[in-house]
């Protein structure tokens, strides 16, 4: 459901440090989200794309749930994310992000949003 990406380098010296993000995957576009704390983003899941999620700063609760036949399946699983944090939502994955306070992440998709017909399906509850 979630991948969660550990650094795969760091150094440190007197200069400051360098931390490796991710050496993996292909990413065709990127994007800089900014949000207060208390709003909703997402709540929607993509049947190809794969996203990458880079938190620079802040802490956000995220729910993810499994969609199967446009219909959320299994239990919802829910985590929270800080500045540092890096993970991967697969397709078919219904994501919602709450932010806990300001914050701000760097969002990479493995596929670019086509406007005229975008990846991002929604799941509408009776």
């Amino acid at each position: 459901m979630i991948q969660l990406i550990p650094p795969y380098f760091k150094h440190t010296d007197e200069r400051g440090s360098i931390i490796g993000i991710i050496n993996n995957g292909e990413w065709r576009e990127l994007n800089i989200i900014t949000s207060d704390s208390g709003v909703i983003r997402g709540n929607h899941f993509h049947k190809t794309i794969r996203e990458l999620f880079i938190i620079i700063e802040g802490e956000i609760e995220v729910h993810l749930q499994k969609v199967i036949d446009n219909q959320l399946c299994e239990n919802e699983y829910i985590l929270m994310v800080k500045a540092g944090d890096v993970f991967i939502v697969e397709p078919m994955i219904n994501h919602i992000f709450i932010p806990k306070r300001h914050s701000r992440w760097i969002n990479a998709l493995s596929h670019p949003v086509n406007p005229n017909c975008p990846d991002i399906n929604r799941i509408f509850l009776i």
